[in-house]
């Protein structure tokens, strides 16, 4: 499911082509997760992009992906950068959907858009008929979170009521939102990715696992960390800006309660730290973690010894 929210609405071209740009965007900050073999391929060279288009082309001949838009797609993420108009909005619809599914490994996605409050009666109009657009043409499954002056006749209207610690809080919005991947850096997060390509050339880091569920007790609720080390019992967590915010704040601090209490270490990281300067980050990760496998390795030598000697 991914969460779009629509600033100010123009026209049903411009909701379509908004969220389509958004989708594009999660989906490119994804690779290499929907391409098959695509974790091998990290340059712009023209090698790599050859060989993106092979992959591309071998996931398109086995499923009903459309070979010359992975291939776009593909070779726009190594190169960082849109793939631009070079395709209609059909062809990119479907083939985004497609895209985010496999991400996720799922046959198909769900969106939920939002809008803010006070739009005319002619924009409700014309996001209504974007979203119905993206549904007919792309496939999607399309939710609408609306404000209270929201009006149409055209759509099945549902009353939810939330009930949390959340329902005051005013949560900074971005243009588009995606799940975490079990396992991976989120593909949203550019300093988990640049966290991640930095561990992944240092020897001492095994064992790490990306964004899983972690539960202390069957008593305690299952929380998603960032960045976990089991057998070092070791917990690195990324901080955006949201995480400035008080009840976010205090959220976190509640996270740290529960894995300190089952022995777990918490570093946390900013997203400026890890973008500023990486190997800083990195080093402070190596020591907590080689201190941690030492004592291990002293505690078991000392267990082992027979007594007597």
């Amino acid at each position: 499911m991914a969460t779009i929210h629509i600033a100010d609405v123009d026209s049903q071209s411009g909701v379509v082509t908004t969220i389509l740009d958004g989708i594009e965007t999660a989906v490119l900050a994804a690779f290499p997760a929907w391409l098959p073999g695509g974790e091998h391929v990290e340059g712009s060279n023209r090698l790599d992009l050859l060989a993106a288009q092979k992959l591309s082309l071998d996931l398109a001949s086995t499923s009903d992906h459309f070979g010359p838009f992975v291939t776009a797609m593909s070779q726009a993420a190594l190169l960082g950068r849109p793939i631009g108009r070079r395709f209609i909005d059909q062809t990119r619809a479907e083939g985004l959907k497609r895209l985010l599914a496999e991400t996720y490994h799922r046959r198909s996605v769900a969106l939920v858009v939002s809008m803010d409050a006070g739009q005319s009666r002619y924009q409700q109009s014309q996001l209504v008929a974007g979203c119905v657009w993206l549904a007919t043409h792309g496939g999607f499954a399309v939710w609408i979170v609306s404000p209270d002056d929201f009006d149409s006749d055209h759509i099945r209207s549902v009353d939810i009521s939330i009930v949390g610690p959340y329902t005051t809080a005013r949560p900074s919005v971005r243009r588009i939102h995606i799940p975490t991947l079990a396992g991976r850096p989120h593909p949203g997060s550019t300093a988990e990715k640049k966290l991640e390509r930095a561990l992944a050339s240092c020897e001492w880091a095994f064992g790490r696992e990306w964004n899983r569920r972690f539960q202390a007790s069957p008593l305690h609720e299952a929380i998603v960390v960032d960045l976990r080390w089991p057998a070092e019992k070791c917990v690195v967590e990324v901080d955006g800006d949201d995480h400035r915010h008080p009840i976010k704040f205090a959220r976190d601090r509640q996270r740290d309660v529960v894995l300190q209490l089952d022995g777990y270490a918490v570093l946390r990281f900013t997203n400026a730290q890890i973008i500023d300067d990486v190997a800083a980050v990195v080093s402070a990760i190596e020591t907590y973690i080689r201190n941690k496998r030492d004592s291990a390795s002293r505690t078991a030598q000392i267990e082992g010894t027979p007594r007597g000697e």
